[in-house]
């Protein structure tokens, strides 16, 4: 497939004419916006919508990651998922006809794979979910730059798309190399200006320069760690049970902060509510598997009313599924290697840290 080298101005001007699909990018943060806690890095980016007829504004694709997941675009936080009564039989508000992500990242079209599986595979799809990711369009972003936190090498990931999306950029100093990596991607640039020109060798050995050079820096600042997990070879974990966790989970203060940024975190809670008096709604919300009332059951003395009643065990079943169970029930990790849990974390638990202190 050919791979364009487009001026900065050139690749606004294409961005500002995709005509009536809603075009979502990485904004830089203006200064005194983003909160900072000791232990955690600054990204400097957020994602925001492009308003038609507003100005233009340059993607922030040389900065980190954006310290919020995309997976909302396509599992959000609160949703109807079914109406009762009065309401029973009218349609699911599902998503705008199509939506464009310009500046995903590798570790995040990861965690979209992983939740295809869970959402797409087996007996069961999830049409929601379904209906959002036919709908979206995916630009990917090779990283130029990464947070302190960022450890995609360690979990089998690497810095750049080659796969997974449908164009990917690669931003240099005064430009942007874009390449389709779909059909869909291929139709996106139909509207590409006539001066884009295809990339000389000298462009695409750029590429892959800086490429290598974010590999080696991840590399560097993640060398305290061994972890090396892949897909095929997950690390040995303690069971849930054991004692081992209690050091980390002493530091947990059980906000579900981590679950709620994680890319591949999935779990959710139902509930019902009128909307009328003959109505009503069922509601699917984002949950976590940290919270002492996750999976709460109703009973009697003598009951287990949770099945994980210490908090030991509850953060334990968090990191035992990304890197033990996700392998045993997909084929796949169930971390991406994002670091925005470490990020987010109150109590500064590194589940790089944790990893390598319990593996076995």
């Amino acid at each position: 497939m050919a791979v364009y080298h487009v001026p900065k101005p050139g690749f606004i001007e294409w961005l500002s004419d995709l005509g009536s699909r809603s075009v979502f990018i990485p904004e830089a943060k203006p200064p005194g916006r983003e909160r900072l806690q000791a232990g955690t890095s600054r990204t400097g980016a957020a994602w925001v919508r492009q308003l038609a007829g507003q100005e233009q504004q340059t993607p922030a694709l040389d900065l980190p990651r954006a310290s919020q997941s995309c997976k909302g675009f396509l599992l959000p936080a609160a949703e109807t998922v079914a109406k009762y009564g009065r309401a029973a039989g009218q349609p699911v508000a599902v998503a705008e006809a199509e939506i464009v992500l310009v500046g995903v990242r590798a570790c995040e079209l990861r965690a979209f794979a992983y939740l295809d599986k869970v959402m797409l595979e087996g007996e069961f799809v999830e049409p929601l979910y379904k209906a959002r990711r036919e709908s979206a369009i995916v630009v990917s972003c090779d990283c130029v730059d990464c947070a302190e936190t960022c450890h995609c090498v360690l979990v089998g990931g690497r810095p750049y798309a080659e796969e997974g999306s449908d164009v990917n950029v690669t931003p240099l100093d005064d430009a942007f190399l874009v390449e389709p990596l779909s059909d869909k991607g291929r139709e996106l640039l139909a509207s590409k200006s006539r001066d884009w020109a295809e990339a000389t060798d000298e462009h695409l050995d750029r590429r892959r320069q800086l490429r290598e050079a974010m590999v080696e820096r991840l590399e560097k600042q993640n060398a305290e760690f061994t972890l090396g997990a892949t897909d095929e070879n997950p690390p040995a974990l303690p069971e849930a049970d054991e004692e081992s966790w209690q050091r980390f989970a002493a530091d947990c203060v059980e906000c579900g902060a981590c679950t709620n940024i994680c890319p591949t975190c999935h779990c959710f809670y139902l509930f019902d509510h009128a909307v009328a008096a003959d109505s009503a709604e069922r509601v699917r919300t984002w949950d976590s598997c940290l919270l002492g009332t996750y999976h709460r059951m109703a009973g009697g003395a003598g009951m287990k009313l949770t099945p994980r009643p210490e908090l030991r065990s509850r953060l334990a079943n968090r990191i035992l599924h990304k890197f033990v169970y996700s392998p045993q029930q997909y084929g796949v990790l169930g971390c991406v290697g994002c670091g925005r849990c470490i990020d987010a974390c109150l109590g500064a638990i590194d589940i790089r840290k944790v990893v390598e202190d319990l593996k076995q």
